[in-house]
């Protein structure tokens, strides 16, 4: 579920799911479709359902969960021919963050190796573009957990010049490595005068 205070998850538990009801729903047949024109949602009905209420159904074997459109073929094949330059909020506005939660449902092997893959590839210059000191002008191609990482790298690239470039700080070396390398020297020096002379040997 998600969590109280994380606003993302909590957005991403409101996304669709594609499911079948493998019973009846006596009921609630206007709750859970807003077309079914009778009061009992009739068995193997095909509804959409918020994400955060499918887990529950799907574990009472209730429903039969399936992928929604933003993850299906026609979506990877525009993802994995562009990785870089495909606006992937416009599919998902949570895009990773859904298809995780939903993988860890369904357990799809095929999903997961296609957010992985989707993922690595665009993070690769994501990582460039957030280390760089120029405007983003591609920041409507993120996924809100991209926005997030981007914002993030341009944050910690922005402290580490303000570090690198300030003229009051200065490092130094700790006293105990002080103390340490003063040691060695020490007993460098000493076995030195201990150390006897080599004699010799006669021709």
């Amino acid at each position: 579920m998600a969590s109280y205070f994380d606003v993302n998850s909590f957005l991403t538990e409101q996304e669709n799911v594609p499911v079948v009801f493998n019973s009846g729903c006596t009921g609630l047949g206007k709750e859970m479709d807003k077309q079914n024109e009778g009061h009992d949602l009739p068995s193997y009905a095909e509804v959409m359902l918020p994400f955060w209420l499918v887990p529950k159904l799907f574990e009472q074997n209730m429903v039969a969960p399936s992928l929604p459109e933003c993850f299906d073929e026609r979506v990877w094949m525009i993802v994995h021919a562009e990785p870089r330059n495909v606006p992937i909020r416009e599919f998902c506005p949570h895009f990773f963050r859904f298809g995780k939660a939903l993988n860890k449902l369904l357990r799809d092997e095929t999903l997961g190796a296609n957010l992985s893959d989707a993922f690595g590839r665009r993070y690769k210059s994501l990582l460039c573009q957030a280390h760089g000191t120029g405007d983003f002008k591609q920041k409507h191609l993120l996924a809100r957990e991209e926005e997030f990482l981007f914002s993030l790298g341009r944050d910690s690239m922005q402290k580490f010049n303000e570090w690198k470039y300030s003229t009051n700080e200065k490092i130094t070396v700790a006293t105990q490595v002080k103390i340490s390398a003063k040691r060695r020297r020490a007993n460098a020096a000493g076995g030195k005068e201990n150390a006897q002379p080599r004699r010799r040997q006669a021709a």
